[in-house]
């Protein structure tokens, strides 16, 4: 009796064990496939989002390969529309804003001026010793200024060096796009004909799921995106803060990187007023971060988990193990590990859990 049991937590264990190791697997599998082949990724992705209008012009008589060009023009035209739109309005407020910025300047220049007027007295005041070690500080903050200062130059320098890789990117993008979407059923029907006949039908379950997921966790971002920009929105607004729109894009977008998020912007700036004596925006600022961070975590997981079909707590813990495995690209290969054990799964290629 006892040994059975034994061999059962053995088993149960087991199970765990290569289950874990799938999903491991899975996961540096997307971390090599995003590294070396991010174009052709892109591409599958943008082939399947303008797919459906290359069927809808093939209606109309037109053969495959004008359709396809006709539709990366429309969706490039429609992409750098509406960055022209946003870029506009971004221009439009950031020249109402320079118009006033002689008003802040003199604000801000008052500022300094008192503190530098009470930091001569006090240095005055101050013994040799405390004046040794002023100096001393003083020379560290410099060192640490010209240090950045080098950084920035060197990243700006780096910055200008990628633009030609980031041309050929973008090309090989466009390029790769346009002959994945014109060749769909050749390259479809080649896969097809390297594998099994019995795994065909394993293999149209795991496109499917790993399609719908890929849908799901765009839109899951764009919903996340969408909140970020209407709570930052309206929050300004409400606080009457100037140029509202245009920090509530500024503010969404850079909410996409999770090193910086939006404290990148809210707690200087709080901070920032705080320190001003613009005790009322700075409070209100830190408040709207707080509220813009605590509504972020609370549906980040459920609308995540909710469009790839994972349970939340599921979703949280694959985001957490891959944050702790590589980093912030975790974030997103962690869930998208877990979706591509669950499509193996459906397919019956892997054991489903029990």
């Amino acid at each position: 009796m006892l040994r059975q049991e034994l061999e059962k937590y053995l088993h149960v264990i087991l199970r765990i064990s290569v289950y874990i190791a799938i999903v491991l697997v899975a996961f540096f599998s997307f971390k090599l496939i995003f590294s070396y082949f991010m174009p052709f990724v892109i591409a599958l992705m943008l082939s399947m989002i303008i797919e459906p209008l290359v069927k809808f012009l093939q209606k109309f008589k037109m053969k495959r390969g004008i359709s396809v060009i006709l539709s990366i023009l429309l969706f490039l035209g429609c992409s750098v529309a509406f960055s022209i739109f946003a870029i506009t309005r971004i221009v439009y407020e950031l020249i109402k804003l320079y118009n006033r910025l002689p008003k802040y300047y003199d604000g801000i220049y008052n500022f300094f001026a008192d503190i530098i007027r009470q930091a001569t007295d006090l240095y005055l005041q101050l013994p040799q010793e405390a004046l040794n070690i002023l100096q001393d500080v003083l020379k560290t903050v410099f060192e640490k200024v010209t240090a950045f200062l080098s950084h920035t130059t060197t990243w700006l320098i780096d910055t200008l060096t990628v633009l030609p890789s980031t041309m050929i990117f973008i090309l090989i993008t466009l390029i790769a796009t346009f002959f994945i979407t014109k060749d769909k059923g050749l390259i479809k029907d080649f896969i097809f004909r390297q594998l099994p006949p019995t795994w065909s039908a394993k293999m149209i379950s795991l496109k499917t799921d790993l399609l719908v997921a890929l849908i799901g966790f765009l839109k899951a971002q764009s919903i996340i995106l969408t909140v970020t920009f209407l709570e930052s929105f309206i929050g300004l607004t409400i606080i009457g803060v100037d140029y509202a729109f245009t920090l509530a894009i500024i503010i969404a977008l850079i909410d996409i990187l999770p090193v910086l998020g939006t404290g990148g912007i809210y707690v200087p700036w709080g901070v920032t007023n705080i320190v001003l004596g613009n005790y009322r925006l700075g409070i209100s600022l830190i408040i709207l971060y707080a509220v813009i961070v605590i509504v972020r975590y609370i549906i980040e997981p459920k609308v995540v988990g909710q469009q790839l079909g994972l349970h939340p707590v599921v979703t949280l813990m694959s985001m957490f193990a891959g944050l702790k495995l590589i980093g912030v690209a975790g974030l997103i290969l962690g869930p998208t590990a877990a979706v591509c054990v669950k499509a193996f799964q459906n397919a019956g290629i892997l054991p489903k859990f029990k």
